[in-house]
């Protein structure tokens, strides 16, 4: 079942869980690095997922109309 936003409640969960994980990996100190790369993951997987498309074969390049989209 989707939702009016574009996300399936499995989406949102897995975002949620991501969301509560990224936090656990702050509090235990990793570094900085590791959290924004973490961060941005969730951000290109929301947006994807949004507009029903699969990942990017490049996280680099996470538009919507480019040669880097996984056609799968």
């Amino acid at each position: 079942m989707q939702s009016d936003n574009g996300l399936t409640p499995k989406d949102q969960s897995w975002i949620n869980t991501k969301c509560r994980s990224i936090a656990k990996l702050e509090r235990h100190g990793v570094k900085e690095r590791f959290l924004r790369h973490e961060l941005y993951m969730l951000g290109v997987y929301a947006f994807r997922k949004f507009h029903h498309t699969d990942l990017p074969t490049d996280p680099l390049h996470p538009g919507l109309c480019n040669e880097h989209t996984n056609k799968n």
